[in-house]
């Protein structure tokens, strides 16, 4: 026990250090890449493709972070010896601990949202938080309505928010469906025999 403890300790430490280290080290880039704009004025203020694609690499790996811990929480909570038996009691604790579920795998999606929210504003390519998240929203879910779009030479980071998005959506689907079976399996492992 004291080793899995230690591991989410350290998981978390990872975490928050990546959270810090990547707005900082996009904000260095975007100033080398606004020095070179205020010498030609005409070119984009990006900072290049491969820090564009290193930034969408380093959220995506942030993100699969944040996703594991929301993972582990709910994993955790369905293995519990003590969850596992108040819920093969009754089939409204099972439905509560699939609601549980649902509502962690949506805190999990909106948590990664709002990472990729605060990056971008983080980075002054939207005026307020709001324009921000709304973006990150509609890229991250693939909606991309096109009413708010990044500046043209900052485009290639849409690219990573929407990749780490389908990415996201696909392991939220697991997780959820994972809960499900799960409490499926229990509900049939404890039904009385006729």
């Amino acid at each position: 026990m004291l080793i899995r403890r230690s591991r989410h300790t350290q998981l978390l430490l990872i975490l928050a250090a990546l959270s810090c280290g990547i707005p900082a080290t996009a904000r260095a880039a975007v100033a080398a890449a606004s020095t070179a704009a205020d010498q030609a004025p005409e070119a984009c203020a990006s900072p290049g493709v491969g820090v564009l694609l290193g930034i969408s690499a380093a959220m995506l790996v942030l993100t699969c972070l944040w996703q594991m811990g929301i993972t582990l929480v709910i994993t955790e909570l369905n293995h519990a010896p003590q969850v596992v038996q108040w819920c093969a009691q009754k089939g409204s604790r099972r439905s509560l601990v699939m609601l549980t579920g649902a509502g962690l795998t949506a805190l999990g999606l909106v948590g990664d949202m709002l990472l990729w929210a605060l990056l971008l504003r983080g980075l002054n390519l939207f005026t307020s938080l709001e324009n921000s998240f709304y973006f990150s929203a509609m890229t991250f879910t693939t909606v991309g309505y096109g009413d708010v779009l990044l500046p043209p030479c900052w485009h290639l980071l849409s690219v990573g928010l929407a990749l780490n998005g389908l990415l996201m959506a696909g392991w939220s689907t697991a997780l959820l469906v994972y809960v499900v079976q799960h409490m499926i399996e229990l509900r049939l492992n404890n039904r009385a025999p006729h």
